[in-house]
């Protein structure tokens, strides 16, 4: 375990990186063998460009003009004659990818992969220094054990893998954090879009103090059967929405661990009454066990509603508070949402948005209707959050509020979404006519609202950077939690 105050970089995207994308991804294909030809898949680009150039606030934001139209030129230029499915799934999301918004994507068409044959290698990898690990094994082959380097698949070097897997993510302004993050926590899913699903692969490892490689065969497991084995035989694997426990009495700390913005379960709870109340049940309990120490886990955390973004932090902020500061939307997208032929919704819109110039609305936040803090349970004492590359969205949202409110002690990793805002709010899916592929556009661009300005960076970087070690890594210590237990006993 490590830590130190972590230094703000910006990475840029060469400009021939989709050329790149092509070739590191040129591999044969398992699965999607329906095929389409090189002119529908141009016709396809084209729409998706189309569209992205008509509603999409974030075009040229992330990458220049020239950039978005040399990505263009370069997938359309370099075309085999004949495309499956995941290679144009492939090419076209190098396209969106290109964009470096996270919130832009490109998703394969719905059933793509029927629900019989969705499989994937049974096992999770962690990076620890420069060196892969089994995380968890949940092959039906118990003899791979928990800590073994795996050293290739089926001939390919993983660290090969875990690079060309960061260039499916187009993060936010190309946040390595998160690139890294994804191409390590979702590998398997990975894995799959880059070589398709496989009946098995040929896993080259090394055990634990044991300089020797071994290769083993090991079959793809469908999900029902690789999370029996999981939860058979690893404890305390699983992470639940809203957990809450005490975790030392002594010293009144708590914790509270948030894996989602948005509550599931009933599908008919709209409004997320079940997100409020166990939020207020939480504080409660933090109230009545005079709670001076609240930890909350943010991690791996992709976001979920903003109302409830306002939930949580009315009962930890000090002053009543606002959390859009300005929405931009475009003529086009406002016309999506509010429809003309819908009278009141229509009226409604044009009541909330003001027209900003010929092509976008705004709408600005109003500092007469802040969000009142909590009447029942409000917390004022000391707040610490863990972050990773993987807090994202409406995550990312509340990291840079409650750092602009100066409520919290921010430790672990970069978190995935830029501090300013992101383009968000409403989306919109554009089939594309050949390969039914969806491109996924964000319709609104959304300004946070932090009026105190404290932080200076783009993304919310940590005050304590801490990172696994090997040892943690073996012994399944949570680094950060620990750091932070450490961090509040030693003040």
């Amino acid at each position: 375990m490590t830590s130190k105050k972590n230094k703000n970089s910006k990475w840029v995207l060469p400009k021939l990186m989709v050329f790149c994308v092509l070739l590191l991804f040129s591999s044969p294909i398992a699965f999607g063998q329906k095929t389409i030809t090189k002119e529908e898949f141009k016709k396809d680009l084209a729409s998706a460009k189309k569209n992205i150039e008509k509603y999409h606030l974030g075009i040229y934001y992330y990458e220049s003009k020239e950039e978005f139209e040399n990505g263009y030129l370069t997938i359309i230029e370099n075309l085999p004659e004949k495309l499956n499915i995941l290679e144009a799934y492939r090419l076209t999301n190098a396209f969106t990818g290109g964009m470096k918004d996270l919130h832009t994507s490109t998703l394969l068409p719905k059933n793509f992969i029927e629900k019989k044959d969705r499989k994937s290698i049974p096992l999770t990898i962690r990076k620890v220094g420069e060196k892969f690990y089994i995380h968890f094994n949940m092959s039906s082959d118990s003899s791979l054990i928990r800590g073994s380097e795996v050293i290739s698949i089926d001939g390919v070097s993983v660290n090969k893998n875990f690079e060309s897997f960061q260039k499916l993510w187009g993060t936010d302004n190309g946040n390595e954090t998160s690139k890294k993050y994804y191409a390590e926590r979702l590998f398997a899913r990975n894995y799959n879009y880059v070589y398709g699903i496989k009946d098995s692969v040929d896993v080259a490892y090394k055990k634990p103090n044991n300089d020797s490689v071994f290769v083993k065969k090991i079959a793809f497991e469908t999900p029902k059967e690789a999370t029996k084995i999981l939860n058979k035989r690893y404890k305390n694997v699983s992470r639940k929405n809203l957990n809450f426990k005490i975790l030392d009495s002594l010293n009144h700390i708590a914790f509270l661990d948030v894996l989602s913005f948005k509550e599931k379960g009933n599908k008919f709870d709209f409004p997320q009454h079940r997100f409020k109340k166990l939020l207020k049940k939480h504080f409660k309990a933090i109230e009545n066990n005079e709670i001076e120490h609240l930890i909350v886990d943010f991690r791996f955390n992709g976001g979920g509603l903003i109302n409830n973004v306002s939930r949580i932090t009315k009962y930890i902020a000090p002053q009543p508070f606002e959390i859009i500061d300005t929405t931009y939307i475009k003529k086009a997208s406002f016309l999506k949402i509010f429809p003309p032929y819908l009278i009141l919704p229509y009226i409604a819109g044009r009541f909330v948005f003001k027209k900003f110039n010929d092509d976008t609305f705004i709408r600005v936040g109003s500092k007469s209707k802040k969000t009142k803090l909590a009447k029942k349970y409000h917390y004022d004492k000391q707040i610490y959050v863990l972050m990773d590359g993987g807090s994202y969205s409406a995550t990312t949202f509340t990291i840079g509020l409650w750092k602009d409110m100066r409520r919290a002690t921010f430790i672990g990793m970069q978190p995935g979404g830029a501090n300013w805002g992101s383009f968000a709010g409403q989306w919109k899916d554009i089939k594309l006519p050949n390969s039914k592929l969806k491109v996924h556009i964000p319709l609104m661009k959304i300004i946070h609202a932090q009026p105190n300005k404290t932080n200076k960076t783009f993304f919310v970087e940590p005050d304590y950077y801490v990172e696994q070690s090997f040892e943690d890594f073996i012994k399944r210590k949570d680094a950060q939690l620990n750091f932070t237990l450490d961090l509040i006993k030693n003040k």
